[in-house]
């Protein structure tokens, strides 16, 4: 299923991870700004492309139809099923591919099965990203989305799963306090240069 380019120790993967509110793509669109060596990956998906989105930068676009078939021959070997919405989100292989082609290092958000699959496969670093406190977490997603008190707890009560989920399979957590996004990602590149997987 897999040729020797993906099993090539040179490639390398960085995983940013966190749950909602935690500041991941921020920290993750920081890393890609200062690290030239760094390309994110650039996953599938089969919810319809939202205004300003574009087919293969932001996800790739394609059919639940095509979806399945990737799932089936190997393109998509990893991925995650909104229920609710019936929508399927998953890595991309091809992509994958083209950046190690690249000599890029991939920079990549996925779920706590994704990581796992990463690690098993690839050359991988996972760094669960977390805000400074439950109650600025609290803060954030009140402000995103206005929700009742039990919304709210029910939400907090998955981001908590979600927490114990990363924590499991990553191997650092880098606190992201509100104001202090430029250090956040300090860090991060910091872990990457430690690790050698950049310079």
């Amino acid at each position: 299923m897999y040729s020797m380019i993906d099993m090539n120790t040179n490639n390398k993967i960085v995983v940013i991870a966190g749950p909602s509110g935690a500041g991941k793509n921020s920290v993750l669109e920081g890393v890609l700004r200062n690290c030239n060596e760094c390309a994110r990956l650039v996953t599938a998906t089969t919810r319809k492309p939202r205004d300003g989105e574009t087919d293969g930068v932001d996800y790739h676009f394609i059919s639940k139809n095509d979806f399945l078939s990737g799932i089936e021959n190997g393109d998509i070997p990893e991925y995650w099923h909104a229920k609710d919405t019936d929508r399927y989100y998953g890595t991309y292989l091809p992509d994958l591919r083209e950046k190690f082609r690249q000599g890029k290092v991939v920079i990549a958000q996925v779920q706590a099965e994704g990581i796992r699959y990463f690690k098993d496969n690839f050359h991988t670093i996972a760094i669960c990203i977390t805000p400074d406190s439950p109650k600025e977490l609290m803060h954030r997603i009140k402000s995103r989305h206005p929700m009742t008190e039990q919304e709210l707890s029910e939400r907090m009560a998955l981001i908590e799963k979600e927490m114990r989920e990363f924590q499991e399979v990553c191997d650092y957590t880098v606190r992201n306090p509100d104001g202090k996004l430029d250090m956040t990602i300090e860090k991060v590149i910091e872990i990457l240069q430690n690790e050698g997987f950049v310079t």
